[in-house]
């Protein structure tokens, strides 16, 4: 009988797999995208049709890239160093079609170029196609050294050894441009995140980010405790009324006091200081409210017999409540670290120097009147993420933790 009821269980233990395995890839294709966008040249980023596999991820680019970057200054993150010397292959179906132009670009807007002006370049035939020598004459160290080709269209069918970030059709030719012709490896696959890191002062970023946010988590844990205790074991007159108006306050959308919020900071002179970023929403109705429900669902019997042994309401909030209440405030800290961190419309209102600017609202440099650079973009919004994914592993198991603990026998 044991065995037919396990049997029968079996296809609804499938179905329930290939449900959960469905929602689970449903959500995580968001995250890929944005990983496999992070690492697209802007023309794959750009394309219609979606590039599921970008050219930088394919292993058969990486030994090219390597060897581009070892003739130019480094295996790894590449460079041009003086005296080396990069040779790129192109194959040609037809080489007699024409002799391709070779340019190293100039950056826009710029008269000189110590970079393009010191290479010199030379484009020798092969049995099959062209070699393209660029060397560095100067005595600067470039690290990157973009390159553009120019392949007559008589020539149907060509192929470079690295593979182009762009192609275009340009008259009578066809444009191909490299970002970087001596990228090494690390500096192929992650050129958007070297970039990105570059574009900004994420550095700074971070640091405000993390600031603000611990600062909100520690602050708010404290308030949120004492209240929540208050609310939960001191009676006092007054006290269902008055927190029910705290969790009315909950119905007011956040975006009605930002004015009021605003007016008040810059009468206090606190716009663009880490007080406006982090003062306002130290106190939490939703901390409150969580914390205490948890002091109310733990028993009456501790705190009668704190009582008898003469303990205080502050005495037995900090040895009682607080070391029985770390999984709810463990939970309270990761919803207020992460709202903190992934705030966007207040930072933006209340900072304007680059130095007071978040992680969130720094990604907006890659957003500009000239269309979005999606690679660096996703790049960058792949390294904001970064900390909280690692972040989340560590809260996992202190929450796990903190739930053992919490058990009383």
């Amino acid at each position: 009988m044991s065995t037919r009821r396990k049997r029968g269980s079996l296809p609804g233990r499938l179905l329930i797999y290939l449900v959960l395995t469905a929602g689970a890839v449903v959500m995580a294709f968001p995250f890929y995208w944005m990983l496999a966008t992070s690492v697209k040249s802007p023309q794959e980023a750009q394309q219609v049709a979606p590039i599921w596999l970008p050219q930088r991820i394919h292993p058969s680019n990486w030994a090219t890239a390597a060897r581009l970057g070892a003739e130019g200054g480094g295996r790894w993150w590449g460079g041009f160093q003086p005296g080396r010397t990069v040779r790129l292959h192109i194959e040609v179906e037809d080489p007699a079609a024409g002799v391709p132009r070779v340019r190293v670009p100039k950056p826009p807007a710029v008269f000189s170029d110590p970079r393009s002006e010191s290479t010199t370049i030379e484009v020798v035939p092969t049995e099959d196609g062209w070699t393209i020598e660029l060397t560095n004459e100067g005595d600067q160290t470039f690290t990157k050294l973009p390159l553009v080709v120019w392949m007559p269209k008589e020539a149907s069918r060509f192929r470079a050894e690295l593979p182009p970030d762009a192609v275009r059709s340009q008259r009578n030719y066809w444009r191909l441009e490299w970002e970087n012709v001596s990228p090494g490896v690390f500096g192929y696959v992650f050129h958007n995140y070297r970039e990105a890191w570059h574009a900004a002062p994420f550095g700074r970023y971070f640091y405000v980010s993390f600031v603000t946010a611990g600062l909100q988590v520690a602050g708010g844990l404290l308030i949120a405790t004492m209240a929540a205790f208050a609310f939960a074991r001191i009676r006092f007159p007054g006290r269902e009324t008055l927190f029910l108006l705290f969790v009315a306050t909950m119905m007011i959308p956040g975006e009605v006091l930002l004015i009021p919020n605003y007016i008040l900071l810059a009468k206090l002179h606190w716009l663009d200081t880490f007080y406006a970023l982090i003062v306002p929403w130290l106190a939490s109705v939703f901390g409150i409210f969580l914390l205490r429900q948890f002091f109310l669902s733990l028993p009456h019997d501790l705190f009668d017999a704190a009582r008898i042994d003469g303990a205080s309401y502050w005495g037995m909030l900090w040895r009682i409540a607080f070391p029985l209440a770390v999984p709810g405030l463990v939970t309270y800290g990761i919803f207020a670290f992460l709202g903190a961190y992934n705030a966007l419309l207040w930072p933006l209102i209340v900072t304007q120097s680059p130095e007071m600017r978040t992680i969130q609202v720094g990604l907006q440099a890659f957003i500009g009147e000239a269309g979005s650079d999606y690679g660096q973009l996703m790049a960058a919004s792949t390294m904001a993420i970064l900390p909280i994914v690692i972040g989340y592993f560590f809260a996992q198991r202190q929450f796990i933790q903190g739930i053992a603990r919490s058990g009383i026998k």
